[in-house]
């Protein structure tokens, strides 16, 4: 590595600092993740990681990490900035950090948001699909990456008011499943469009929503390709979103209680969407 940089206004620092703010994010092309756990994740589904800074002194783990992926071809020596705790202070918004903070390219390949028209029509019969609508907490979206990616969902499809993918919240919450889950995100006022698409190609659509004549899920007869939709944390979905799909579906709970947390449910109906393709 090169020599340890120890000024908190060093040009690289300073950028790096920068990608908290979604319009540099934008601007750059660039996210940045914190911790051992998401840059093994990162190299692992070969991220293009531009600049991983290693606050001094190197832990083993960091320091065998970075070994395998430089010999592996996979990073470069002059990629890996020493900098010193201060310096890291300044970069990490970490209560505990692990010493590592990365600056990566976003993967638009796997994350669209233009032309969802041709990305719907190329949506094969087997994929299995879940729906998000204005969900705005960066930290239940990253559950939801997490749930999709561990249970077996295929494509998230999200509404573009659904919080920001790379933001660190959501990157924390996804515990890598950002680097390997493929997205799609559509205008917000085009999400029934895509709905509709999707009911057309032959598949069920259910919005998660409170209704007199709402099915119950875990005991609805669902079928290989039905999906569900998952709106807002404090004000669901929209009416016209609803009124896209084919009906609504609701989680029996207890009563006295009035819903559950919106990663929640959507855990709950990936489980429910994945049991149709793949009974267990």
């Amino acid at each position: 590595m090169k020599e340890t940089i120890t000024s908190r206004q060093n040009s690289r620092v300073l950028a790096a600092c920068g990608l908290l703010d979604k319009k540099q994010r934008k601007k750059t092309g660039l996210f940045r993740f914190d911790g051992i756990k998401l840059l093994r994740e990162a190299i692992a589904a070969e991220v293009a990681i531009e600049t991983v800074f290693v606050r001094e002194p190197m832990s083993v783990e960091t320091e065998s990490l970075l070994r395998e992926a430089t010999e592996g071809g996979l990073l470069r020596e002059e990629q890996i900035l020493s900098v010193t705790e201060s310096v890291f202070e300044k970069l990490s918004e970490e209560k505990n950090p692990e010493g590592v903070l990365c600056v990566a390219k976003q993967l638009s390949a796997l994350h669209s948001d233009t032309e969802w028209e041709s990305v719907v029509a190329e949506i094969a019969p087997e994929e299995r699909l879940l729906l998000v609508e204005a969900m705005r907490d960066p930290g239940n979206l990253g559950t939801v990456l997490r749930s999709c990616a561990a249970l077996g969902i295929d494509r998230l499809i999200l509404s573009s008011d659904c919080a920001d993918l790379y933001h660190p919240k959501t990157l924390r919450g996804a515990m890598g499943a950002l680097f390997r889950l493929p997205t799609l995100r559509v205008d917000a006022e085009e999400l029934p469009q895509v709905i509709t698409r999707l009911r057309a190609s032959g598949r069920r659509v259910y919005a998660t929503a409170l209704h007199e004549e709402a099915e119950r899920i875990g005991t609805m007869a669902l079928r290989e390709g039905d999906c569900f939709v998952i709106g807002n944390e404090g004000h669901g979905l929209s009416e016209k979103t609803v009124c896209a799909c084919d009906g609504r579906a609701i989680i029996p709970m207890e009563e006295g209680n009035e819903s559950l947390n919106a990663a929640t449910a959507a855990a709950i109906c990936i489980w429910e969407t994945v049991r149709a393709f793949r009974p267990i």
